[in-house]
């Protein structure tokens, strides 16, 4: 009854090592051939240090009895030489050891480097290449976390992979010496190390548990800081109440105990370890004595050497300390490969012709099986057109948005191109022709021509001016101080927010597609940026499919055509003047505008909307008239 629990134990350890090595494995890559290198280093420097160790023994062993010559037998191994030879030898034995040592210190390094790198690389093509819902269900700061702190943990564990391999092997090397010298002293070494590994063994066993616990809090503490990040204008205007800074505090404990027993073990336990080390090296010396080894040079060569291997065993602990601490991080980003692809983004082989015809056959969509967020939509629209969306908040408006951009798959039904299934093409070729401007401009920090270009080296600076111009954002870049070489940002204060819609126009429009689809592009601008988008968008409908989801009815005045989708369904789609007579929804939406442009001095109307749609229809842009019935009509925010 006793045995079996220490074999099972001994299994399971056993089973550890081999699943952790997995680990380690597969983060290698190209690694591995630099691995395999410093294996053959490794070895090389053991026996470079047990030939030193032997030789300072018989030198001094030489000098201590006035000799001008070195007569000893280490072992199997007869040295006689003279002194003077004897210090060259160990001269040029020490500088090879120097640039060995040089080689055992930059092998590691290299291949900890190349891990970054490809790990990064690889992280990041997973992460594109997954679905969109897959993207879009991750926690603010995950992936950050992922790409930055697991990452560099992955790196630093290849370098201490490598630090316990070059221990391992000249602990190795130095008890192959050792046997040639005196088997007694093999055996006490061999004895010794087992010893110190199983006294240090369940201290090794609660670093690995607090390592663990620590990966898990320090994942959700960085998730925490991104949203302090992400939510700091909030926090400007309304405050850190104490309830809010309580949080974020509670927090930072959580990953106070984890991380103080970490720390702690893993200084505790070497300092341990050294002082197991001494006492078994003096238990170790007694036994050497008492085997017969008088001779003073193999005696102290004897010392030396076990000096030295118990270092070594003491690295070797150390290493597989460290590998512990390291592995959940290692584990997390395995799942976050693992999780990245096998939820692959869809893909098609054919090539894209030019988008003639973009429709919605039968399409229903659900989040949660069962509950449709869009039912049984169906439609086509061709290119010169532009079609406005409107509905209520909750209607599926965003839903649709993200199928007709292939962010996300239909449940049933069908993305049609020219009549065809959207998911046979290319989306390589989809994502030229397909553009999209979002509610929310976002930036990077950059130019304002990389703004525009966008990592797309291909659109060159006449396309990039050609696309602001038509954006009507021109004249303004031309006024900052270096014009499309001006540096800005996200947080680049001197940028207001129509001008950050009006560059993203710019970058939607760059590289000249098909078509174009904004999701409320005038909601939240003023009257003077509003008709400025507007007149963009009069200007470029009749080259493109334009497809605007609605806030303002004014966004309307350049549509052709109106989709009103109420509670996921497909209410009615018709010219703007048709709605007014024919759909209630719209109707009420209309008449809730001109109560609002009437308490502010304006007479428009929903039939003048439609009037101008069809005066901007022809693609001309040489009058303002259409606009200023826009304007009128601004006021309205409908919900959504």
């Amino acid at each position: 009854m006793f045995r079996r629990p220490r074999r099972g134990s001994l299994f399971k350890k056993v089973r550890g090592y081999a699943v952790s090595w997995k680990q380690y494995r597969q983060f290698l890559g190209g690694a591995r051939s630099r691995l395999v290198l410093l294996t053959v280093v490794a070895v090389c420097a053991g026996l470079l240090e047990a030939a030193l160790l032997s030789l300072v023994a018989a030198l001094a062993t030489a000098l201590t009895e006035g000799s001008s010559r070195v007569d000893v037998q280490f072992g199997v191994i007869d040295l006689s030489a003279p002194l003077t030879v004897l210090f060259a030898v160990g001269i040029g034995l020490a500088l090879v050891r120097a640039v060995v040592a040089l080689g055992i210190a930059y092998l590691p390094a290299r291949a900890s480097a190349a891990v970054m790198v490809d790990l990064r690389r690889s992280l990041f093509d997973r992460f594109t290449g997954t679905s969109w819902s897959v993207q879009a269900s991750e926690r603010d700061g995950h992936f950050q976390t992922l790409m930055g702190t697991h990452v560099m943990n992955a790196s630093l564990a290849i370098t201490t992979l490598a630090q316990a391999l070059t221990a391992g092997l000249m602990f190795l090397t130095l008890l192959i010496s050792a046997v040639v010298l005196s088997v007694m002293t093999a055996l006490i070494v061999i004895g010794a190390s087992l010893l110190l590994f199983l006294l240090l063994g369940p201290l090794v066993r609660r670093l690995r548990r607090q390592a663990r616990a620590l990966s898990r809090e320090s994942i959700e503490h960085a998730k925490g800081m991104e949203e302090v990040v992400m939510m700091a204008e909030e926090i400007q205007v309304f405050g850190a109440s104490p309830e809010y800074k309580e949080s974020v505090d509670r927090l930072s404990r959580q990953v106070r105990k984890p991380m103080l027993l970490t720390r702690f073990l893993f200084r505790a336990v070497p300092g341990l370890y050294q002082s197991l080390a001494f006492l078994t090296l003096f238990l170790a010396l007694a036994a050497v004595y008492l085997s017969g080894a008088q001779a003073i040079a193999e005696l102290g060569a004897v010392v030396l050497i076990m000096v030295r291997s118990l270092t070594y065993g003491q690295t070797i602990q150390q290493a597989l300390r460290r590998l512990d601490e390291l592995v959940p991080f290692m584990n997390s980003l395995r799942k976050a490969l693992d999780h990245y692809q096998s939820h692959p983004r869809q893909d098609g082989d054919t090539p894209l012709p030019k988008i003639d015809r973009l429709g919605m056959r039968d399409v229903h969509y659900a989040y949660v099986p069962g509950e449709d967020v869009l039912k049984g939509i169906s439609f086509e629209a061709h290119g010169g057109e532009a079609i406005g969306i409107v509905g209520p908040s909750g209607a599926g408006k965003s839903s649709l948005v993200q199928i007709l951009l292939r962010l996300r798959q239909p449940t049933s039904g069908a993305l049609e191109v020219n009549g065809v299934d959207a998911r046979v093409f290319r989306r390589d070729d989809w994502q030229r022709r397909v553009s999209y401007v979002p509610q929310s401009p976002q930036l990077i920090w950059g130019t304002v021509a990389d703004n525009i270009r966008f990592y797309r080296p291909e659109i060159d600076d006449e396309q990039v001016e050609r696309a602001a111009r038509l954006a009507h954002v021109h004249d303004e870049i031309m006024s900052w101080s270096q014009g499309y070489q001006t540096v800005i940002g996200q947080r680049v204060s001197a940028i207001s927010g129509g001008q950050r819609q009006r560059l993203c126009l710019a970058r939607a429009l760059a590289g000249s597609p098909d078509v174009l689809i904004l999701d409320e592009p005038t909601s939240a601008l003023d009257v003077r940026s509003e008709l400025a988008v507007q007149e963009s968008l009069a200007q470029i409908k009749s080259d493109v499919l334009l497809i605007l989801v609605a806030h303002r009815l004014s966004t309307l005045s350049v549509c052709d055509r109106v989709m009103v989708v109420v509670d996921g369904r497909l209410q009615a789609m018709d010219e703007p003047a048709a709605l007014l007579e024919n759909n209630d929804f719209y109707r009420e939406v209309t008449e809730i505008t001109q109560r609002q442009g009437l308490a502010t001095g304006s007479t428009s109307s929903i039939a003048s909307l439609g009037s101008s749609s069809t005066e901007a229809g022809d693609g001309s842009h040489q009058g303002a008239a259409p606009w200023a019935l826009g304007r009128a009509a601004s006021g309205a925010e409908p919900h959504d």
